[in-house]
């Protein structure tokens, strides 16, 4: 059971707009550090999220 979720979403490489499809990408990589709020995540795409958690 996943502790929390969310979405990417996809950006179009001509329009360089988010679609709402997510293409099938999968989060490839999460890293987190103790003692801290924050959680790095990349994807399938390459795309890399810094998120905090509150």
């Amino acid at each position: 059971m996943p502790m929390t979720c969310h979405k990417f979403g996809s950006i179009d490489p001509i329009t360089a707009e988010e679609t709402s499809s997510d293409g099938g990408q999968f989060v490839s990589s999460v890293c987190w550090r103790g003692k801290s709020n924050m959680v790095v995540a990349a994807n399938s795409t390459g795309s890399i999220k810094v998120m905090q958690l509150v």
